[in-house]
């Protein structure tokens, strides 16, 4: 129940780089390290030869322009100091640089329209069990926490973010980076609390739930009161302790979740999940999302993350127990129906809805991802007189 999933960008997208390889199921961006080199998105034979750089532009770049370029262009930090030095080399002048970013297949990708046509409005449905019984549950829980203690012993931070940089071999240098993503997620609740016209201080308990490493807990202990960062794998879980420690982070709690206990005990003013749901059978997204549900406290909202759709999927208890070999990761989907009948059983309000499917797939066609923002209403007050 650790969280993991596609983040772009990866470094197997960048104008110094080599495109990953495949992850199960469309999942995340993991791949082969290779010699990073020209990867540029195809481009047209030009009519007319360019005009030569003149002025500033003609001048020679220095290490600080090109990391102007990663933070200005692409949005992100540079993977570490040899990628800066290898543009150096490949770019006589600030235009040659310039031009060398602007043609990335990683700029190209998310500037340019995608050529995949997205999911058609009705598609067809899907057939989805997303109940089972608690002996079923169990032994669905069991075999998902297999994996992730397996992948928190052998790649934790990749396991989280599957991209080349983060792998055990690479991540002495990226490690700043990966917990630097942790502020998108900080962003994204923001902004969904400002939308809902709430401030953070009123949120005084707040639990992430599959916090792996604590990527995204330790940026939300940046506003939050108490955060309490749950997650099955204690390999995970010891990696975020020590992250926490070095920070000197005394809001932070951390819990090991279980079958029998997978939150802390009481209840809470925000429940935040993303890319983790996910890789749980739908019966056990359905069984997580109740649980949450139950211990949100008046006022306090549920934001979380899973895929609702994808072409051809289907869950059948009785097939999945059948399996046999050792869990990777695997992709699910919980339709929305179903995410909305829970909420209303538990008497949540839907404050908002987003989709997010880039998390999930670069295949737009295939999957769709939903962000959904649950409310517990507070207690009408009652008027003078006992009218409500």
């Amino acid at each position: 129940m650790t969280e993991g999933g596609q983040m772009p960008p990866g470094p197997g997208t960048g104008p110094d780089a080599t495109p990953p390889g495949p992850v199960p199921d469309g999942s995340g961006q993991g791949g082969a390290t290779a010699d990073p080199a020209d990867r540029q998105a195809p481009a047209a034979e030009p009519l007319v030869q360019p005009p030569k750089p003149r002025g500033a532009l003609a001048a020679a770049p220095t290490l600080a322009d090109v990391r102007a370029c990663y933070r200005l262009i692409l949005g992100r930090e540079p993977e570490d100091e040899a990628v800066l030095q290898r543009h150096l080399d490949k770019t006589p002048t600030l235009a040659a640089l310039r031009a060398r970013f602007l043609g990335s297949e990683e700029f190209r990708s998310r500037s340019a329209p995608s050529l995949l046509p997205p999911m058609p409005l009705a598609p067809e449905p899907i057939a989805v069990e997303a109940e089972a019984t608690p002996l079923q549950l169990a032994a669905m829980l069991a075999r998902t926490a297999r994996f992730w203690e397996r992948i928190g012993a052998e790649a934790p931070h990749w396991s989280v973010l599957t991209q080349d940089r983060f792998r055990p071999e690479n991540i002495a240098k990226a490690r700043d980076a990966f917990y630097e993503t942790g502020g998108n997620d900080l962003a994204l609740v923001k902004g969904f609390l400002d939308r809902a016209g709430a401030a953070p201080e009123g949120f005084r308990r707040v639990v992430e739930f599959g916090c792996g490493v604590g990527r995204a807990t330790l940026a939300l202990a940046t506003i939050f009161p108490k955060v309490i960062g749950c997650d099955v794998s204690a390999a995970h879980l010891a990696l975020a302790r020590k992250e926490a420690a070095a920070r000197g982070a005394e809001n932070v709690a951390w819990f090991r979740s279980t079958v029998e206990r997978p939150m802390p005990g009481g209840g809470w003013d925000l429940w935040f999940s993303r890319m983790v749901l996910q890789h749980n059978p739908p019966p056990v997204m359905a069984w997580l999302l109740r649980e949450a549900f139950a211990r949100l406290l008046p006022g306090g909202l549920a934001i979380f993350q899973l895929p609702t759709h994808r072409i051809g999927y289907r869950f059948a208890v009785a097939e999945y127990l059948a399996r046999t070999g050792e869990p990777e990761m695997e992709m699910h989907v919980l339709p929305q129906a179903a995410v909305f009948a829970l909420a209303a059983e538990a008497g949540l309000e839907v404050i908002e809805t987003r989709e997010d499917s880039h998390v999930v797939t670069s295949n737009p066609s295939l999957w769709v991802s939903n962000v959904f923002v649950l409310r517990r209403p507070r207690p009408r007050r009652r008027e003078r007189g006992g009218a409500a």
